[in-house]
């Protein structure tokens, strides 16, 4: 299974020599970001099918019954509801440091136009972890730096073995 979708993933062979294998990671990152794209097309088209209303824009709470909703074009609009759920997810972020213009997030890595080659994790998170494999996996010598113990908040028999 793996090896009829390696090309899709960057994997192939050389046209010189069939036994050396050659990564792209042009074609690995042009991939991922398609796959992500559809999955996240996919989740708006399941919401709308189910007559969701599917606003994109952030989210201002004015009072215990409504919110302002702004779209980046600057529109405004107010929705009022007996309840309201805040269900937000997360994004990653770089600490206001010296060199910090240095580094990416987790979220960033498939848009750089080049592998990061030599990397430095910082975290002890799921996809910190999951990425520092990856990019080990993929010949990139990698490091990862925790503060205290690997996957805090998880599992702790299974962050035992990590």
């Amino acid at each position: 299974i793996v090896r009829g979708h390696a090309h899709a993933f960057g994997w192939g062979e050389s046209a010189a020599d069939k036994a050396e294998v050659q990564f792209s990671w042009a074609r690995l990152r042009a991939n991922i970001l398609e796959h992500i794209h559809s999955l996240n097309d996919g989740y708006v088209k399941g919401l709308r099918s189910e007559k969701v209303l599917y606003i994109n824009a952030m989210g201002k709470l004015l009072d215990a019954h409504t919110v302002e909703c702004s779209t980046a074009a600057g529109e405004r609009s107010k929705i009022t509801a007996r309840r309201i759920l805040i269900a937000v997810g997360g994004r990653p972020s770089i600490p206001k440091i010296p060199g910090a213009e240095l580094g990416v997030t987790s979220d960033d890595v498939f848009f750089l136009e080049r592998h990061p080659g030599e990397t430095l994790l910082i975290g002890a998170s799921y996809i910190a972890l999951e990425l520092a494999s990856f990019l080990q996996g993929l010949g990139c010598a990698t490091t990862v730096f925790v503060r205290s113990k690997p996957l805090r908040g998880f599992d702790e028999d299974m962050a035992k073995r990590v």
